[in-house]
Parts: C-alpha cells; structure tokens; sequence
C-alpha cells in the first residue's frame, strides 16, 4: 500500500524547523508554513508547504512548468483547473491531485479562498513512489484517488484532522519511508542522465548526455519517457526555463537578455520563443500581469 500510515522513521533524525512566510495586500492573505523532509528523504521530497489563502475573489494564476512533480493535498475549497482561454473548466479534484511533469501553463482558480498541503516531489522520486510510467502522468493532472487508490483519501484525512503542520509533515515522512522501503532503486541511466541534465540546468547536449551514458539518444529517450515522463530535450527546455525565471525573480542578472545568455539561449529570440511556449505569454506580459501573491506560491 502506498501510503500505509505504520511507517515510522527512525528516531535519531533532527529536529524539524518550520518557516513561516505571511503576505497581505489589498488583493488577499496568504500563509505559508515550510518544513524540509528528513534528510533521508531529499532523494524524493523536496519541501513541505502548508498553506491558508484568502483574497476578495476568485484567484486566478498561472502556473509555470518546472522540473519537479507537484503533490497537492487539497483541504477545501477545491481547486478549478482550466483550459488555456480560461473560459472551460477542466476539472477539480477533490481532496488534492498530482501534476506530471508539464511542458506549458496550467490555469487554476480558487473560489477567493484555499487550504492544503503542498509537496515538490522530485521526478524520479515520484517514479519509485508512484510505480508507473510516468509518460502516462506528463502534462496531466490527476486526483490522489487515481494515483494512490482508497490509501491516498485516507492520508488526506489523517493530514487535515493533524494538530499542526509539524505533525503533518512527520506523517508524510512516514508515509514516503514505508513506500520506499517497499521499492527498488531506479536503473542507473535514469538516475544518472537527470543528474547530470539537472545539474547543467539543461544546457548539456542531448547527444553528449547520451555518450557519457554510454547509450544511444534512442534509448536514453526511452528512459526518460518511462522515468520521467517527458523527452531528454525537453526536459532540458524546461530546466532552462525554470533557472531563467529563478535568475530573474532573484536579480541576479540585469534583464531578459542577461538571463538568456547564462541560461545558454543562442540568442534573446530563442528565449523569448521558449518563454512564450512554456508560459503562454511573452515574458513582457507575464511581468505585468502577475500578483505578488501569484509570485509567493513559485516553486523554489
């Protein structure tokens, strides 16, 4: 069972320390309370985030790919997920939902409030906990039902009758360790071509990834369609997307063309091109018509 509720950790791990981060403005509040997981774990899970929202209406953002897996435990009001005009509703996925690995925008929109549990699952890491193919989880959002079976709605409600975040996050902790304990280590291309494609933040040549696998691109595009969902090179896309925003948000280049130039683009075009293809918007756009609120939530 995937997300058996026996597991335990053992004992000797430090203890947790929370963050806590509040943002106002005229447009709503949002809490956010983070926790890493046990360090046993990073392989994994990346971060916990709990979350509270608020605004004077409907919150409608636009969420970015990056490279990593997103596990949602959804403690109401659910989530709207919509099509690229924002004009259909696409689904909501009561008690929480999990994001393959995307290769374009999502739109969400709340009802003017939200709760939950955010976890950034790495994708290789999703791959063990899952067991599926992950090809079939890219560009999809799925319910915790379809992924975990009756397991996953009895964690959400073990999660959301918890005291606290801290108590939260030490049950997915636990929930994660019994998983693994129960899978086997993944095939070491897999393992070893995401390393080194994330490592060089997508800029290594498909081709040279392949040799130093010793592995046709052929083969190295299988591997990386079973085990994470999308094609060598477009992963790489999308980690160069996902350091171009973080260089930005972070100044630490001076603008869109600096960004572009340490993130390996040819030129600005190319950049300006991929942007519009993974956010739906020029980057012009999308700095003008994003909420402080919507850059908060951003994955790290």
């Amino acid at each position: 069972m995937i997300l058996g509720h026996d597991a335990a950790l053992p004992p000797d791990r430090e203890p947790r320390t929370l963050r806590t981060i509040r943002h106002a403005d005229a447009e709503g509040v949002l809490e956010m309370v983070s926790g890493d997981p046990d360090p046993r774990l990073r392989a994994v899970a990346l971060d916990y985030t709990g979350y509270r929202e608020r605004s004077a209406g409907p919150m409608r953002r636009r969420e970015l790919p990056w490279p990593g897996i997103v596990l949602i435990f959804d403690f109401g009001p659910t989530l709207r997920f919509l099509d690229a005009d924002g004009t259909v509703e696409t689904g909501r996925h009561h008690g929480g939902f999990l994001a393959g690995l995307h290769n374009g925008t999502v739109l969400t929109e709340t009802v003017g409030a939200q709760s939950g549990l955010h976890v950034n699952l790495t994708p290789l890491g999703a791959r063990r906990l899952l067991g599926l193919p992950m090809h079939e989880l890219a560009n999809r959002v799925v319910g915790v039902g379809e992924v975990f079976g009756p397991a996953g709605g009895r964690l959400v409600e073990r999660l959301l009758n918890a005291p606290g975040w801290a108590e939260r996050f030490d049950l997915l902790d636990a929930a994660i360790a019994r998983r693994l304990a129960a899978t086997e280590p993944l095939p070491g291309i897999a393992t070893a071509g995401w390393r080194r494609l994330e490592a060089s933040g997508g800029r290594i040549a498909i081709a040279d990834l392949a040799a130093s696998l010793d592995c046709s691109r052929k083969h190295l595009g299988t591997v990386f369609r079973e085990h994470l969902g999308l094609s060598p090179k477009t992963v790489a896309r999308v980690l160069r997307f996902h350091r171009a925003i973080g260089l930005y948000d972070r100044g630490l280049c001076s603008g869109w063309a600096d960004v572009a130039y340490e993130c390996g683009y040819t030129d600005q075009a190319h950049f300006v091109n991929d942007f519009r293809r993974f956010a739906g918007v020029s980057p012009t756009v999308f700095l003008a018509t994003r909420r402080p609120m919507e850059r908060a939530t951003l994955p790290g």
